[in-house]
């Protein structure tokens, strides 16, 4: 059985907490966007500016009939 790890995390006021935040809320939308894909594609080996293509052979379409 997985015990948590109570080392990694520590009690902080709300203070403490904004001023260790991953994105800054000064920064745009789009430049937190941008950080968090350059962060999963670091985390998933991608290369972020080259990203692998998807696999089209697995989706399809189909009309609805209604």
């Amino acid at each position: 059985m997985y015990k948590l790890d109570k080392t990694i995390s520590k009690t902080q006021t709300f203070e403490e907490a904004e001023k260790d935040c991953l994105f800054p809320k000064t920064s745009s939308y789009s430049e937190r966007l941008n950080e968090a894909w350059y962060l999963t594609a670091m985390a998933y080996g991608i290369d972020p500016l080259n990203p692998p293509k998807m696999e089209k052979k697995f989706m399809g379409t189909r009309k609805h009939a209604s």
